[in-house]
């Protein structure tokens, strides 16, 4: 509309250059009933209304047939086309057929109502040259602008299904996780009720020949014994399953403070110490007395706890386990070496993981796989490290590392 104005009234086309500005004013206020109003529906409408009307007009007074008005038909219909909804086609694709073949008719039955206004040749060819491009130009920009748009959903739905086909995979994932997860966990519970029967008959049967058989003093303290070690590992590995269970059920809260890594692992190994002693397994403990570490009291000795209570396990009699801790950049790392049975190349892949199967110690004591996993979650949760390394000669070295405080 703004090229069209000054360009009419150049040519002297007057009625058309005044259906141009009243065209161009309705074009501004049809834009803001449909961008600001969100009323677009009746915008539409009404465009394609007063487009058929002005064109009409245009035509009856702008040479009829012999001007460029069939052209500006043809620019209405697709502009309507390209913006109204599908299911109004039937209305306005009939329509806008029915009207020009009827103005047609009508300068065919009374041409004087179409009198031609060119005063010259050139001004008909130039009024149709503009014309055409004027609405070559706007066929190029609509259709650019639907292409745009067509691409731009069909690289969004390109996009979404290949979102959607790595959301499914990663489902299918979590799914096979989670069925091995529930999987070990079943086997879990059926290990852990037969492991805990076990002992418990075996605790059971062992106090019977304590109160009813005469025996000597040798085999009750043999008895003795072996109460004590059963008692002790269905003990560990109860409280394993419980503190394990807890967390997985509830989650952990966890209470970083400053805690002195030789307080801990000097005094807070007692148990450890009588059961290495018992099995006849050397226990040595260096530890430097200025590590201040951040991490939770009863986690860190329970993760301290359950790999010596391992390195015990898996050492025979005559062996040795030692402890120890060095300051490794901002941590403090603290070693559990032994020379015990160590960790064949299968079973290392498994380590810290939820593997249910009943492990045996060199003097046959009772274990479920619980407590490295433990370690695991429990060192993760604060912010530390855990990791495991076979030794050159034989056993394995375990360690774990947390941050220091100062």
């Amino acid at each position: 509309m703004c090229f069209e104005i000054p360009f009419n009234l150049y040519m002297g086309l007057m009625v058309s250059a005044f259906l141009s500005v009243f065209g161009l004013f309705f074009c501004a206020v049809l834009y803001y009933l449909s961008r600001f109003k969100r009323k677009s529906k009746l915008g539409i409408n009404i465009f394609c209304l007063l487009c058929n009307a002005a064109i009409t007009a245009s035509y009856f007074y702008n040479s009829g047939i012999n001007g460029p008005n069939l052209l500006m038909f043809l620019l209405v219909f697709f502009l309507s086309v390209s913006v109204i909804p599908k299911k109004n086609f039937k209305i306005w694709l009939p329509l806008n057929l029915l009207l020009v073949l009827s103005i047609i008719v009508v300068e065919y039955f009374y041409p004087q109502l179409a009198p031609n206004v060119y005063t010259d040749e050139l001004s008909k060819t130039i009024d149709f040259s503009f014309t055409y491009a004027i609405v070559a130009g706007l066929f190029y920009l609509v259709i650019s602008y639907i292409r745009k748009n067509y691409d731009y959903e069909r690289v969004s739905a390109f996009e979404k299904n290949i979102a959607i086909e790595q959301q499914n995979a990663e489902i299918l994932l979590q799914k096979k996780e989670l069925e091995r997860l529930n999987s070990e966990k079943d086997k879990l519970f059926s290990i852990v009720s037969h492991d805990i029967r076990m002992p418990l008959n075996s605790i059971q049967g062992y106090l019977e020949m304590l109160s009813e058989n005469d025996i000597d003093e040798e085999e009750k303290d043999y008895l003795r014994q072996q109460l004590l070690q059963i008692t002790r590992d269905t003990s560990d590995m109860v409280m394993n399953i419980l503190s394990w269970s807890k967390n997985q059920m509830e989650g952990s809260y966890v209470d970083l403070v400053q805690l002195n890594v030789s307080d801990i692992v000097k005094n807070g190994l007692n148990l450890e110490k009588n059961a290495a002693k018992r099995k006849g397994v050397e226990l040595v403990i260096t530890s430097d007395d200025s590590f201040t570490i951040l991490a939770d009291k009863n986690m860190f000795q329970l993760v301290v706890r359950n790999l010596v209570n391992n390195a015990i396990k898996f050492t025979p009699r005559g062996g040795l386990i030692e402890i120890s801790t060095r300051k490794k950049g901002k941590d403090c790392c603290i070693s559990i070496k032994d020379n015990g049975l160590g960790i064949d190349q299968e079973q290392q892949g498994k380590l810290f993981k939820l593997r249910a199967s009943s492990t045996y110690g060199t003097n046959n004591e009772r274990g479920i796989g619980l407590g490295l996993l433990l370690c695991k979650e429990f060192t993760d949760l604060q912010d530390g490290k855990i990791g495991f390394e076979p030794n050159a000669d034989k056993g394995s070295t375990f360690f774990v590392s947390f941050k220091l405080a100062n």
